[in-house]
């Protein structure tokens, strides 16, 4: 397999396996997702009340991020996971897949179980929507080169 292919199926691989996670996590966690659709309103009507009752236009709504702290967002979120990038093998037949994982030790455990407990589907998916000769084993790597990042910057200041 040529380098510019390898990189195309690895691109595909990529937003398919995000896509994937990102469904899936919305169809389970309705309830974190309605905890966090709720701050976000109860943040935006106090504004509404004081600045504009009724916008005219989407663009001319206010920002429901400008005054608000970011614990007041971050204390509803359950799960929150960002898949960084992906590797493939030469052959095609081994995918690595690393994943950011925000949170303590005890909740990045339980959202890469998660992940895992997707793997079959996310690679099933990949066989019907791209067309490869091999479908390619998923291995998920979590990757803490953030946290390493925000140590060494605290460690600077």
């Amino acid at each position: 397999m040529n380098e510019i292919r390898r990189q195309r199926l690895q691109n595909q691989i990529f937003r398919h396996v995000a896509t994937y996670y990102q469904k899936m996590s919305r169809g389970q966690d309705a309830q974190g997702l309605a905890l966090d659709t709720r701050s976000i309103q109860a943040l935006t009507e106090g504004q509404d009340s004081q600045t504009n009752p009724s916008p005219s236009s989407p663009f001319n709504a206010p920002n429901p991020f400008a005054h608000a702290e970011p614990h007041d967002f971050t204390q509803h979120m359950k799960d929150y996971c960002t898949f960084i990038r992906c590797e493939l093998s030469a052959d095609g037949s081994f995918a690595k897949i690393f994943v950011s994982i925000w949170g303590d030790e005890k909740e990045q455990e339980r959202i890469m179980k998660d992940i895992k407990r997707h793997a079959y589907g996310m690679r099933s998916s990949i066989a019907k929507h791209i067309r490869m000769r091999v479908i390619p084993q998923l291995a998920f790597v979590q990757d803490r080169s953030f946290e390493k990042g925000a140590e060494v910057e605290k460690l600077i200041k």
